[in-house]
């Protein structure tokens, strides 16, 4: 192992650094970044004016600390929703309320893992099922022994604070869940091996794979359930307040997002990443 860890200081690691800082550093220093949400604000189409409208979510991202680093949020709907060109104040709602703040306009609208899916709407709420797969993902270092869902019995899952998937993993699985304060904390924990998978959601970590830099760790367990992300609306939203919503939660926009999303948490582990990929 000694001299598979040497090997890759020569070649992977230095093709990490090369490589990402060719790729990324054109997209994601090209914008000031104040915060990884930031460069997401300022390149990707934003909704258009709705008056104001508000938008809930199950948890809302909290403010960066001055001095800590910057961290984007494994949540896309946050992304799309965020303050700031036209997109919507959030709110921090829990799923089993979003309904009836939604039908009594407390909420304009409410996105994420609504567990009313398939159910009858209640009065004065649309239901509609975004573009988007949050169902659990995992990705492994290619040479990994663990090939089914199983295999993760006392085996170490590194997961984000604002996944999907906490206790599920260890509860149907028996994993041993390391919880991590972001998706770039929780990857790069996979990628200098203090874990054997990382999980979040699907259509998240296939953007992701898309890096050449990440080919190494591109082995993967297709989700072992379906999950979508859900979006509520008022039935009596005026015209521009709906043209926003569903502007700012369109399959186009959610695309570019989650193309920023990967890049800029690919960039956060780059930018942390000081000792090669081994295990």
């Amino acid at each position: 192992m000694a001299g598979a860890c040497k090997a890759m200081k020569e070649s992977s690691y230095s093709s990490l650094r090369v490589g990402l800082l060719a790729g990324l550093v054109a997209g994601a220093l090209a914008v000031p970044r104040a915060d990884a949400s930031a460069a997401l604000a300022g390149t990707a189409p934003m909704p258009a004016s709705g008056d104001g409208w508000v938008l809930g979510v199950a948890e809302v991202q909290t403010p960066r600390a001055p001095g800590a680093k910057a961290r984007t949020t494994a949540r896309i709907e946050i992304l799309a929703g965020r303050t700031g060109q036209g997109g919507a104040p959030l709110r921090a709602v829990a799923a089993e309320q979003a309904a009836r703040q939604v039908g009594e306009g407390e909420l304009d609208a409410w996105v994420g893992v609504w567990p009313g899916e398939g159910a009858a709407p209640p009065e004065g709420v649309r239901v509609a099922r975004l573009a988007w797969s949050a169902a659990p993902m995992a990705i492994m270092r290619t040479d990994t022994d663990i090939h089914a869902w199983s295999d993760l019995s006392g085996r170490t899952v590194c997961l984000s604070a604002d996944g999907r998937v906490s206790g599920e993993l260890s509860a149907r699985f028996g994993a041993i869940e390391q919880i991590y304060a972001s998706a770039a904390d929780a990857l790069l924990a996979l990628r200098i091996g203090q874990c054997d998978a990382a999980v979040q959601d699907e259509d998240l970590l296939k953007q992701l794979l898309a890096f050449p830099e990440w080919k190494k760790f591109s082995a993967q367990l297709a989700p072992y359930r379906t999950q979508g992300l859900t979006r509520l609306m008022r039935d009596d939203l005026s015209a521009p307040r709906e043209a926003a919503v569903r502007q700012a939660m369109s399959p186009e926009r959610l695309r570019e997002l989650a193309r920023m999303q990967a890049r800029d948490i690919a960039f956060e582990v780059y930018l942390d990443q000081t000792v090669p990929d081994c295990h």
